[in-house]
């Protein structure tokens, strides 16, 4: 599936702290640049050519989609978006949500932490016969 979407995983074991990268694509999203900076962030994750958690990483990936680099710095060192990824936070959490990655389909089937193919397979399938 990552080469179907022009990803290359590489295992990183390492724990992020996301939240720096929440406001980002949250400042790309006022912007109109959200989906290009949420494939960059992907993109620079899981191919291993940036960390999330890292100021110079995160204003070169958003420069890389058109981001002004001083709005972004900005932003993320005054945490101009806490309230909406706070929010973001209680909404996950109030709908049982306490695990990433967390998959919600059809908004009846939620699907906790990283599981295999075969089991968002079954869950697909689950929807598909009760339509």
């Amino acid at each position: 599936m990552a080469d179907a979407a022009g990803l290359e995983m590489r295992h990183r074991d390492v724990i992020i702290n996301s939240r720096r990268a929440l406001g980002a694509a949250e400042l790309a999203r006022e912007r109109g640049r959200f989906d290009e900076m949420h494939h960059a962030l992907f993109k620079a994750h899981w191919e291993g050519s940036g960390k999330l958690e890292d100021m110079e990483d995160l204003v070169r990936i958003g420069s890389s989609v058109g981001l002004d680099a001083d709005e972004l710095r900005t932003s993320i060192e005054e945490d101009r978006y806490a309230g909406v990824i706070d929010e973001n936070r209680q909404i996950a959490s109030s709908v049982g949500i306490n695990a990433i990655p967390a998959h919600i389909f059809g908004r009846r089937y939620l699907v906790l932490g990283a599981q295999p193919y075969e089991a968002l397979k079954e869950v697909v399938d689950r929807l598909q016969e009760s339509q």
